[in-house]
């Protein structure tokens, strides 16, 4: 069969599908360059993925980079618990101290070398004071306990501050505590250094090089202006006796008849009154008859802690306290209670124009006017007054106040 356009049907459907089927063709094939070009080529082949890199740290601006810490796993609570350490760091008493340094060098042994002995103990240089300081008395203080404090001579804390003062030592009392021991000198008027080192028995230099003087480049002729004060180092006051003078008043009455019934003692007339005034003063009593102090004042055993000197009018029974205290010897009593002149708890007995002194009791049995004899139980010792420790201040004392030594009477 042929058709109007002279071609065959299934010739006419084979050109129409062929041409049809080539367009379709070329724009497949037009879509595939157009996607290449778009979406790039294929990789020839498959790569693994490429291992997760760690992101940097980036940090803002205006700010230092820091190393920051790697962090580390939490870590549970710890419970905390204390340590106890059982460890004491032992100090050397003062007795061991000066052993120590007192204690001779061993001999170097035939190796030449000389072994440390091992010891626990530290000992602490005491530190020099640089210059002249101001101590305040408290209670309970006394000469010698402050001058043990200090490390210095009884005498030293004597000649540097006013001798009645001193003695009658009492809380508040300001005193001048020198760095080494000597003289603290007031140039009342002035004087030259040569002067005021020969009053101290010193070489002139003493005073002019120490270094507690603001006097280097002056001679000995150098004449120091009034009110100074000068230390003089290893310089010795007067040792003059001096002692607390509370106001003793003893006199005679010219109507009554007096005769002597012992070394310095009279027997009849007298009148005699000791610190009148303080809590435990009986007034102005009449005294008749007395004899000597010359019975032990304490017949328990005792230590004496201090003896009689030019700087201590007594001597110092170191007891325990509570000790039985017995007269001296027979007499009045004129003094009972609380003196305010570092005793503390004091009697006074008036032994015709002598006196005996018992001080730092616990209390008295007596009372005042009352008549005692020799060995009657007065008081018991304690620890009262400007005293560091119990024991018995015994002391005896003449008709004009001064203590005398109480060895010429009896030994101890």
């Amino acid at each position: 069969m042929v058709t109007r356009e002279g071609i065959p049907p299934q010739r006419r459907d084979w050109k129409r599908w062929g041409v049809g089927g080539a367009t379709m063709l070329i724009a497949l094939a037009v879509v595939l360059i157009v996607g290449r070009v778009v979406l790039g080529s294929k990789p020839e082949e498959t790569l693994p993925p490429a291992p997760p890199t760690e992101a940097p740290v980036v940090q803002p601006l205006e700010i230092v980079a820091v190393d920051y810490p790697t962090p580390q796993p939490t870590r549970p609570p710890q419970q905390q618990v204390p340590v106890v350490i059982d460890w004491t760091r032992p100090t050397a008493a003062a007795a061991e101290i000066a052993a120590a340094l007192d204690a001779p060098v061993m001999a170097a042994p035939e190796s030449g070398t000389i072994q440390r002995k091992q010891d626990p103990l530290t000992i602490i240089p005491e530190r020099s004071r640089s210059s002249v300081i101001i101590y305040t008395v408290k209670k309970g203080d006394n000469l010698g306990s402050i001058a043990e404090r200090f490390g210095l001579d009884q005498s030293t804390i004597i000649w540097s501050n006013d001798r009645f003062y001193v003695n009658a030592m009492r809380v508040g009392l300001e005193l001048n505590i020198l760095p080494v021991d000597g003289v603290y000198h007031h140039v009342a008027e002035p004087q030259t250094i040569t002067a005021i080192a020969e009053s101290y028995q010193v070489d002139p230099f003493a005073i002019i090089d120490s270094e507690y003087n603001t006097l280097f480049g002056v001679t000995p002729e150098t004449i120091l202006p009034e009110g100074l004060w000068v230390v003089v180092p290893g310089g010795k006051g007067s040792t003059t006796p001096i002692y607390w003078d509370p106001g003793i008043v003893m006199t005679s009455d010219s109507s009554g008849s007096s005769g002597a019934v012992g070394a310095g003692i009279t027997a009849a007339g007298e009148y005699a009154a000791f610190a009148v005034g303080d809590p435990g003063s009986c007034g102005k009593q009449p005294v008749v008859g007395g004899t000597p102090p010359v019975s032990p004042p304490i017949y328990a055993r005792y230590r004496i802690t201090q003896d009689f000197s030019w700087a201590h009018g007594g001597i110092d029974l170191s007891v325990p306290a509570g000790t039985d205290v017995f007269a001296a010897g027979g007499g009045t009593v004129i003094f009972s209670g609380w003196s305010t002149w570092g005793y503390g708890y004091t009697v006074v007995i008036a032994h015709g124009s002598t006196l005996s002194l018992y001080g730092h009791l616990n209390g008295a049995f007596v009372s005042c006017g009352q008549m005692v004899s020799a060995g009657q139980g007065i008081a018991v010792t304690g620890s009262s007054g400007r005293s560091s420790g119990p024991h018995l201040h015994f002391e005896v004392r003449g008709a004009g106040g001064a203590p005398d030594n109480p060895w010429n009477y009896m030994g101890f």
